[in-house]
């Protein structure tokens, strides 16, 4: 039930007047946010914090999802912030048959301390991501 909804219960309310029929009974529903997910209608949101060495070469995770965990392929080369679908795991639908998604949102974890192998590493990555004669778009338009 999304929050805000308010649902209506026929009959169940105070007594009427004179031994009248009693009224309808309304109850409005809020919903306390859940500390891992965050709701979007009937779909969940899920943020994952992976490392540049998965981001850049990809990898399988495990995901929570209401119903537990689940598998999920992330592909080489994804970008912080870009959305992974599973389709089906989301909430039950309102109204209407079926469930929403989970959107599992990548989020790419820069180290902010590195051991010196690490930083050896690193240098030597950009290093060769410089001397690879890269360039970019907008390169072409550069005086020389």
């Amino acid at each position: 039930v999304p929050d805000g909804v308010q649902l209506r219960v026929p009959g169940r309310g105070l007594a009427g007047d004179a031994g009248a029929a009693p009224g309808d009974l309304y109850v409005a529903v809020h919903v306390r946010p859940d500390e891992r997910f965050a709701r979007d209608g009937d779909d969940v949101i899920y943020e994952l914090p992976i490392t540049f060495a998965q981001a850049a070469l990809g990898a399988e995770v495990e995901v929570p999802t209401l119903d537990g965990t689940s598998r999920l392929r992330i592909p080489a080369g994804i970008q912080s912030g870009t959305a992974l679908r599973l389709r089906g795991k989301g909430l039950p639908r309102f109204q209407g048959p079926g469930r929403g998604d989970q959107f599992v949102r990548v989020i790419v974890v820069t180290p902010t301390r590195l051991s010196a192998e690490e930083r050896r590493l690193f240098e030597q990555l950009r290093g060769t991501r410089e001397d690879s004669g890269h360039r970019g778009a907008f390169d072409r338009f550069r005086r020389p």
